[in-house]
C-alpha cells in the first residue's frame, strides 16, 4: 500500500502558491496527491485556474501521481445534486483527469433526506460511473459519519452500495469518520472488499475523547443536511496521523488483506502550519510497517 496526500489538507496553500505547494509536497516525500476541486462548475480541473498543460507539466517535473480527485461546485453541499446531474460539465472533468492518467474520480460527500431521493442518487452514481468506466476511471463514493445513519433502520451506506453497480461505484473509506460514527473500519474493509480502492486517514486527539461519538449531537434516525452535518464537526476533533488515538496501523493492516493500492493523509484542519502538518503526518507513517514510499 502507499501513501499519499489530499490535496484538502493544504489547500490554502495550494491556492495561494500552487507550483510553490506541489514543490514542498515532493520534497516532503509525497508522490501520489488526490486533488480537492471545490470549484468545479468555474474550473473542470485543479480548482484555482491551472490549465491542464501548466499542471501536468509540473507534476510530471516532480514525479507525482495524480491518482484522482473529489469533486465538488464552490457552494459546496448546497448544490450537489444538480451539479452530479451535470453530465455535460463531468465530462470535461474525466476528459482533464484522464489526461492526466487519474484512475479515480470522487464523490467527496451527499446528503440524503429520504430512501426515495438516495434511490436517486444513485442512478445519478450509477450514469456518472460509466462515464468514468468509458475513459478509464473508477468513479468512489468517499464517506462521513452520515452515511451510516439510518433511513427506516437501514444504513444509507449499505443502501448506496446495494443500489450501485460495482463496476461503476466503488468506496473511498475514511476511516476517521468510520470511527466518529462508531464503527470498526476494519469491518467495513472486509465488508467492501474488492470494491475498496482507497483509503483515507487522519487521527482524532485524545484530549477530546468526549467528543469522538457523533451521534451525541446527531441524531442517528434523523438524516442530516449540510449544515447539522457540521456540529459534530470541530477543528480541535483533528490530529495528525500517529498522534491520535485511531489505530491506524490496523487499517493498514486491514487493507492489505484486500490489496488496496494507497492510503492518503486528508486532514480537514490543523492548528499546525499546512505543510508542518503534512510533514508530521507523513514521519508518523514513516514509523509504521507494510507501507510503500
Amino acid at each position: 500500500m502507499q501513501i499519499g496526500l489530499q490535496m484538502f489538507t493544504v489547500r490554502n496553500s495550494f491556492s495561494k502558491d500552487p507550483m510553490g505547494t506541489l514543490e514542498q509536497i515532493a520534497k516532503i516525500g509525497y508522490k501520489n496527491i488526490e486533488m480537492a476541486n471545490h470549484n468545479a462548475y468555474e474550473d473542470v480541473g485543479t480548482g484555482v485556474g491551472l490549465s491542464l498543460k501548466e499542471f501536468k507539466a509540473k507534476v510530471d517535473e516532480l514525479g507525482i501521481n495524480v491518482v484522482g480527485a473529489h469533486i465538488l461546485p464552490a457552494d459546496g453541499a448546497k448544490n450537489i445534486d444538480p451539479f452530479f446531474r451535470d453530465y455535460d460539465r463531468f465530462k470535461k472533468i474525466i476528459d482533464f483527469y484522464a489526461e492526466l492518467g487519474s484512475k479515480h474520480l470522487s464523490i467527496p460527500i451527499d446528503f440524503f433526506p429520504t430512501k426515495d431521493y438516495l434511490l436517486k442518487r444513485c442512478e445519478s452514481y450509477n450514469k456518472l460511473g460509466e462515464m468514468c468506466a468509458e475513459a478509464g476511471i473508477y468513479l468512489l463514493y468517499h464517506n462521513h459519519y452520515n452515511e451510516f445513519q439510518r433511513l427506516n433502520g437501514e444504513y444509507m451506506m449499505d443502501l448506496i452500495m446495494e443500489n450501485t453497480d460495482p463496476k461503476y461505484l466503488g468506496v473511498e473509506l475514511d476511516a476517521y469518520w468510520m470511527v466518529r460514527g462508531l464503527f470498526d473500519p476494519r469491518d467495513k474493509i472486509r465488508e467492501f472488499g474488492n470494491r475498496l480502492a482507497i483509503l483515507h486517514e487522519k487521527d482524532f486527539p485524545l484530549s477530546q475523547i468526549d467528543n469522538l461519538n457523533a451521534w451525541k449531537v446527531i441524531d442517528q434516525d434523523v438524516p442530516c443536511d449540510y449544515v447539522s452535518f457540521h456540529s459534530a464537526t470541530d477543528p480541535e476533533y483533528f490530529i495528525e496521523i500517529g498522534d491520535g488515538i485511531i489505530k491506524i496501523q490496523d487499517v493498514i493492516d486491514a487493507g492489505n488483506e484486500f490489496d488496496v493500492p494507497y492510503i492518503f493523509v486528508e486532514q480537514d484542519y490543523t492548528k499546525m502550519a499546512e505543510l508542518d502538518s503534512i510533514k508530521r503526518s507523513y514521519d508518523n507513517f514513516r514509523k509504521m510497517r507494510d507501507l510503500e514510499w
